[in-house]
């Protein structure tokens, strides 16, 4: 009975089978290559032919090209093409020419008739161009007609695009015969491979599956020990072991276990048995470092200790509830009421002055709805706006909001409720609500003194000025030069004082929203036309010229022209005072258009001394001057701005200004334009 060949002797016969067929297929390889190589030769001679044939025909018709369009437009950047042409010519032809004597594919009686026919087209060109720059356009083109340089160059390529023709065919030939090879050989070379692939498969089978289990064991086991160490060294806790004889082990790290913590470990030890789940406990080392650790028996006879530093954890809490006690004590001593709620309308948060408002304490308020409260209905008005708050409104301002206190007390508050979002996106409002009780009774009793003392000086300022005006004109005789110059001191003052009066009353009006404005269909330019005459007095008082600045087309807004004379007078008689004798103020009429609308602006600018950067912020402030001796020196109340600026936006107007220290300033009114169409402004409207 014969015996059956082993696997070794198998996988040797295999091999020496695989080892003579490749070497079979390497030999029918060098022979297909060394073909391949050969008609690749070929190849790269023709295609090398053809490119030059390409290259000389491109360059013939770039030297044509630059030719005829010199000729005809005479421009001289045609020219630049066709000397580029010139320069590459040389080193095609000559390139050509070594090409096609060495694959004698023309005669020498045709290379001389190509470079003939080469020569004359370039002497051609050359004459062509030299007859448009000597003799002009009419010659140069008749030459162009008669010279035959399209001829010569359909002679060139009846020689050359046979000879690129046969080209191509000869390369397709070629390529279609490689790719015959490359074929044959690529068939035998599947099939010796595929035969040295089912040795190699058939010998090695059994073995590849024996070497695969053991690998994939080995990398199972890799694997793991990989993970193992990487959960090791990942996790941020320190883990320790203890072996049978109680000797403590570190896992991770190099650092020995401090004799201190091992011996906690063996008292906790002790006190539980070894067989027992350790519950967890805090350990205090000696550098004062808080650890949790928990020990977890394991199957052989260990523990597992897991030690995690919560120092940082212990301080936070510490910290947190530090600050939550300085919060409360900072909300708590501010005398305004603050509060903070959910989505829900739950209270969060409320400082000692709202809860003491309702009669009640901050933890009786705090975690409770207002329905949960007694003092429900005294809480209601509160809630005004807290939905448009939640919903995404970046602030809402309650002017004035009536409420009752716990006492039946009537009080007014002024409130200011903003959002607030947390870290995970819960939405909450936080509001703040000052009690202005107070503040209304002392403006409503400074508005009755005002009106009172403004009523009161009034008719005996009228008085006063009556009689000077009488001392003046010469009805109680005729006055000494002293006399009648105190005479004049006195009525000056007198009407600053009515001034300042009036000034008064429009500040309370504005303020009250009590001014009367009726806007209509105004010419903004002859409306500043008017004011200049008017301002002209006062200017000539210190010695200022004024100068108006006409816009290109007709300018027409809404304005009260009354109310809009009061301002420009305002911005002149500023202008005039601060600026040097001699000067200008300059009043211009311009259109503006920003994204909003359109608009008609009158800038007012002088020439002084500027407004100090200091007091820039302050200058629509109520009696604000930029220095106190100006209101010796010059006069003034400091309120006309304030009553500028209140009179524009009562206007819908807009008002700004720009100063440099040193180089004067300008300050600018606008009012939204109005267009033919824009009826609405044809009446009065009253405000």
């Amino acid at each position: 009975m014969l015996n059956r060949p082993s696997a070794v002797a198998l996988h040797r016969l295999a091999s020496l089978l695989a080892f003579l067929l490749l070497i079979g297929l390497a030999v029918q390889a060098g022979r297909v290559q060394q073909s391949l190589l050969v008609a690749n030769e070929a190849v790269d001679d023709g295609l090398a032919l053809i490119s030059s044939i390409q290259d000389l025909q491109l360059t013939l018709l770039e030297v044509e090209t630059g030719e005829r369009g010199f000729v005809i437009t005479g421009r001289s950047d045609y020219l630049i093409p066709y000397r580029s042409a010139r320069e590459r010519l040389d080193a095609e032809r000559r390139l050509l020419h070594q090409r096609l004597e060495s694959n004698e594919r023309l005669s020498a009686e045709q290379l001389a008739l190509l470079e003939s026919l080469i020569d004359q087209r370039v002497s051609i060109a050359e004459s062509n161009i030299a007859v448009r720059e000597s003799d002009g356009l009419e010659a140069a083109s008749l030459r162009l007609l008669a010279a035959g340089g399209r001829q010569t160059m359909v002679r060139i390529r009846d020689i050359l695009d046979p000879l690129k023709n046969e080209e191509r065919e000869l390369l397709a030939m070629q390529s279609d015969r490689a790719a015959e090879q490359a074929g044959r050989a690529r068939q035998v070379a599947i099939i010796g491979v595929a035969f040295v692939v089912i040795l190699f498969v058939a010998a090695y089978g059994a073995l590849n599956r024996v070497l695969t289990i053991r690998r994939q064991l080995l990398e199972d086991a890799e694997h793991r020990e990989a993970r193992l160490q990487a959960l090791l060294h990942t996790v941020p806790d320190e883990l320790y072991v203890i072996d049978a004889e109680r000797c403590v082990h570190r896992l991770v790290g190099e650092a020995p276990v401090t004799e201190p913590f091992a011996r906690e470990l063996h008292e906790r030890l002790d006190e539980t048995g070894s067989e027992g789940l350790l519950h967890s406990f805090v350990w205090h080392d000696p550098d004062d470092t808080e650890y949790e650790v928990r020990m977890l028996p394991t199957r052989d006879g260990e523990h597992l200790v897991i030690a995690r530093d919560i120092t940082d954890r212990l301080r936070s809490r510490r910290r947190l509830r530090d600050q939550q006690m300085y919060l409360r004590r900072v909300v708590d001593a501010d005398e305004n009421l603050i509060f903070s709620r959910d989505a829900d309308g739950r209270f969060l948060l409320c400082n000692q002055s709202f809860a003491g408002f309702f009669g009640l304490q901050p933890s009786e308020v705090e975690g409770r709805q207002p329905s949960e409260l007694d003092q429900a209905s005294l809480l209601r008005p509160l809630s005004v706006g807290d939905s448009e708050v939640l919903a995404g409104r970046d602030e809402l301002r309650v002017p004035e909001l009536k409420i009752r206190d716990s006492d039946g007390n009537e009080h007014w508050l002024q409130m200011l409720k903003r959002p607030l979002t947390l870290s995970d996106g819960s939405q909450h409002l936080l509001a703040v609500a000052v009690d202005i009780t107070q503040r209304r009774e002392m403006e409503r009793m400074k508005a009755e003194f005002i009106a009172t003392v403004s009523h009161e000086l009034r008719t005996p300022l009228t008085a006063v000025k009556g009689a000077l005006s009488m001392l003046q004109q010469g009805y109680g005789g005729e006055l000494p030069d002293d006399a009648r110059t105190l005479v004049q001191v006195a009525e000056k003052n007198g009407q600053r004082l009515v001034h300042l009066i009036d000034d008064i009353l429009d500040i309370e009006k504005l303020e009250a929203g009590q001014l009367e404005v009726r806007l209509q269909r105004a010419d903004l330019t002859a409306l500043v036309e008017q004011a200049l005459i008017d301002n002209t007095p006062y200017a000539d008082s210190f010695g200022v010229t004024l100068e108006l600045r006409r816009a290109e087309r007709q300018a027409e807004a809404a304005l009260d022209p009354h109310r809009f004379a009061q301002v420009l007078a305002n911005l002149i008689s500023n202008a005039c005072k601060h600026s040097p004798s001699g000067a200008a103020v300059t009043v211009g009429i311009r259109p503006v258009t920003n994204a909003a609308a359109d608009w008609w602006e009158v800038a007012v600018r002088d020439v002084g001394e500027g407004i100090p950067l200091e007091f820039q912020s302050r200058v629509f402030e109520r009696f604000a001057q930029a220095d106190g001796s100006d209101r010796r020196r010059i006069g003034g109340t400091g309120l006309g701005l304030s009553i500028t600026r209140g009179l524009v936006h009562a206007m819908n107007g807009e008002i700004d200004f720009s100063s440099v220290p040193g180089n004067g300033s300008e300050f600018r009114v606008r009012f939204p334009a109005l267009s033919e169409a824009d009826g609405h402004a044809n009446h009065e409207e009253g405000r």
